[in-house]
């Protein structure tokens, strides 16, 4: 055989060689049907506060639940300006989830200040742990009761807030109005330090508890809470379902040693209404099946149960998240 042939040999043992493989390559195609197999992954976000308060951590927490075990969903938790900013984010469908405080939640699905229309489109998925209203003053003070805060400068919360909002309430309950008052619309880092530089007599916070702004008065003020008259209280929360009365553990401040009755409005998360039925069910299964990894992520975490799922709940319920809680028999 000359060194032609031999070349000629060799091109069409290439050629053999290309052919077969493309075939193989058709046979893999004909039996995917010519499709790409790479699955497709479902991106969530979750809007829920700064990074040093208590939303951010459990929120990260949720969406690390999602993420591991809701199939083909990648879930990540954004740090935002909480509850008002996270209402109005979801109206706009920005985000897909929200972390926001029941009575805030409330107020915007009504369209009350500050929100300029009602959002109409927002669902409940679950409530998760109490918001608790606290009203601190300085021991010594001469204060008992909220009836004693008449003519007094009382921080009731940013304007508009929910903390703001529910103070109103329950300063009306307690026969006080604004006229009554010196009020100062401060959010409760303000109002903490308004307290600590005596330039205000009482702050009022609605947070979970213990709430870091108060620890640290507590180590350099004496500090008092003053608690709500349980039979004027109780009348309100008759009507308005999305606050319950709590009790503060003597103990959780330095100085405060006895129980005191107050009011708690749950933090809750939340989607709209546009949201896949079987993807909101799979992330309230995923949520309520493995507990544990969100309850460690702050102290709070362990108020996350399924019995609570529905306490305080002010929004109509996602489809999706109905059709969990009927599985669960926890809706009949």
């Amino acid at each position: 055989m000359n060194k032609k042939q031999k070349v000629l040999v060799l091109l069409i043992a290439l050629v053999l060689i290309v052919v077969s493989v493309s075939g193989c390559n058709q046979k893999q195609q004909a039996d995917t049907g010519g499709q790409d197999t790479k699955t497709q992954v479902t991106r969530v976000s979750l809007a829920t506060g700064g990074t040093a308060g208590t939303y951010y951590p459990i929120g990260a927490a949720i969406t690390a639940v999602i993420t591991k075990y809701v199939p083909n969903v990648e879930a990540t938790a954004e740090s935002t300006g909480a509850s008002v900013a996270n209402l109005k984010m979801i109206q706009e469908k920005s985000v897909d989830l929200i972390m926001s405080a029941s009575n805030t939640a409330f107020g915007g699905y009504q369209g009350e200040e500050p929100f300029e229309t009602p959002i109409s489109n927002i669902r409940g998925i679950t409530a998760l742990y109490p918001e608790t209203f606290q009203f601190i003053v300085l021991e010594g003070a001469g204060m008992q009761t909220l009836n004693d805060l008449k003519g007094k400068k009382v921080a009731v919360g940013a304007a508009g807030s929910g903390t703001e909002r529910t103070a109103k309430i329950l300063l009306e309950a307690h026969g006080l109005t604004y006229q009554d008052i010196k009020p100062e619309f401060l959010n409760f880092g303000e109002a903490v330090t308004a307290l600590k530089d005596r330039l205000i007599d009482c702050a009022i916070v609605g947070a979970g508890i213990p709430t870091a702004a108060v620890v640290d008065a507590s180590a350099t003020l004496d500090i008092d809470l003053l608690a709500v008259d349980e039979e004027k209280t109780k009348k309100v929360l008759e009507e308005i379902t999305y606050l319950q009365f709590v009790t503060i553990p003597e103990g959780t401040y330095k100085g405060v040693d006895k129980d005191v009755l107050s009011v708690a409005s749950p933090a809750l998360l939340i989607t709209h209404d546009e949201m896949d039925e079987n993807l909101v069910y799979e992330i309230t299964k995923a949520i309520f099946e493995n507990l544990p990894q969100i309850q460690s992520a702050h102290a709070l975490g362990k108020n996350i149960t399924l019995e609570n799922a529905l306490s305080g709940m002010s929004l109509p319920l996602h489809p999706g998240a109905e059709k969990y809680y009927k599985a669960t028999g926890l809706i009949k």
